[in-house]
């Protein structure tokens, strides 16, 4: 199993008990449902509060070194709509040479010390350019944001969500091409679920039986079903289907002993992620709108997850051998799996796929972390934005549209963190 993840699943078992544990003392009864005093149009980010939560370090939020971890300096955060300042203008349109344009950008008052650098962290884009994803404040606290291909971006926070130092206020982790966002916020009990229509106003929810909803891998198709994780009053993980109309569908994947987690949906309703075995082993599997499930594990794999699906059904994701060594994968809409690995890589890690089949991902080597692109026909670009640490550089991309723009962060050589666009133009 790889090693980020024990650690991190770990560290939720312990954080769970505690959260858990204040939630069952506050909560008379179960949320059921979506919170009618949930629904709310855009405010102030901010406020007192009292939960402290563990920012993911795996899977398709980003990885981060483990030597750049820490508060950030004071700055004031940015809480509404902003037009995108000139100081970001001046870094557009950088061109590399892996023929692509390059689009910096920070969400204002995100400015971070050395010692934090998820200071702008996009983790999704929609057709329409839109990127959603979370940046942190003057005390490392995390807030949401979308950045309209305008360059405009807007902050926001799940209702009632409480942000004190170093929490986890709200974490989004899909965009539809409505510009509807999904994802998860916590307030002093717990955490919930939040549907952010694309006028702004933000629902809260929770499935049916759950005292922690938490999802840092999940989504939202163009038809608004959201997908993620749930836990259970014996803190179980469950993977859950929410309507439109707000109805609830928990399930487990086929094997799922100690958790199942929903990593992302297609259009045709089609769910990915991974599961949890007897023994903390991780598979990956695919759901079909019906309910079918399939069990994803390439051949030699001792630890699997499929992290994204596409409009055909073709999966993208990685998978560890017994020596330790991560690999990426495809499989296709017919079931059929190809393994591959960034020449030069120690470890390959995918993380989104477009309608053709295109892959965007990112791999490290000896002098840190990189982005590539997996053509259709197999061959492989790799790049670092022109502001990236050299010679030692940390990219990582997350999302890519349709038309080949992939977004991401990257670390400056100030161990600064920054978003970025990566427009191709071959």
């Amino acid at each position: 199993m790889k090693k980020s993840h024990v650690v991190v699943y770990s560290a939720l078992l312990l954080l769970l008990s505690s959260v858990c544990s204040q939630a069952q003392q506050s909560l008379t009864s179960t949320r059921d449902g979506d919170s009618n005093a949930g629904s709310q149009a855009l405010s102030n980010v901010g406020g007192p509060g009292t939960l402290r939560m563990l920012p993911q370090c795996s899977g398709q939020i980003s990885r981060l070194p483990m030597s750049i971890a820490g508060p950030c300096k004071p700055v004031s955060a940015g809480t509404q709509t902003q037009p995108l300042s000139n100081d970001l203008l001046s870094k557009d349109l950088s061109r590399n040479d892996d023929g692509a344009v390059y689009v910096e950008f920070a969400v204002p008052g995100s400015t971070c010390e050395a010692s934090f650098g998820r200071c702008t962290t996009p983790v999704a884009i929609n057709q329409s350019g839109a990127v959603t994803g979370y940046y942190a404040d003057a005390t490392a606290a995390l807030h949401g944001f979308v950045r309209a291909a305008s360059g405009a971006v807007t902050t926001f926070d799940g209702p009632g969500a409480t942000c004190s130092n170093g929490s986890t206020c709200t974490i989004p982790v899909g965009i539809n091409q409505q510009g509807a966002i999904t994802g998860f916020y916590c307030d002093a009990n717990t955490c919930h679920g939040f549907l952010r229509d694309p006028g702004g106003t933000v629902t809260a929810f929770d499935p049916p039986g759950s005292v922690f909803t938490q999802f840092y891998t999940g989504g939202i198709n163009a038809a608004g079903v959201v997908t993620g994780t749930y836990y259970d009053v014996n803190f179980e993980a469950h993977g859950f289907l929410r309507s439109p109309s707000g109805n609830f569908t928990s399930f487990d994947a086929l094997g799922s002993v100690n958790g199942t987690a929903p990593t992302g949906i297609n259009d045709a309703g089609e769910v990915v992620g991974f599961f949890y075995d007897e023994y903390f082993a991780s598979h990956g599997f695919v759901r079909a709108a019906d309910g079918t499930m399939a069990t994803i594990n390439p051949a030699g794999s001792i630890y699997t997850t499929a992290n994204a699906i596409n409009s055909e059904g073709a999966i993208t994701g990685l998978w560890q051998d017994a020596n330790i060594v991560i690999h990426g994968f495809l499989r296709s809409s017919s079931g059929t799996l190809t393994t591959f690995d960034v020449p030069g890589s120690s470890e390959t890690e995918p993380s989104a796929i477009d309608a053709a089949g295109t892959i965007t991902g990112y791999f490290g080597e000896a002098k840190g972390n990189h982005g590539f692109v997996r053509a259709t026909d197999g061959t492989f670009t790799t790049f670092d934005p022109p502001g990236s640490a050299e010679p030692s550089s940390y990219t990582f991309a997350n999302g890519i549209n349709a038309a080949g723009t992939i977004t991401g962060w990257y670390i400056d050589p100030s161990f600064i963190g920054h978003g970025f666009l990566r427009i191709p133009t071959l």
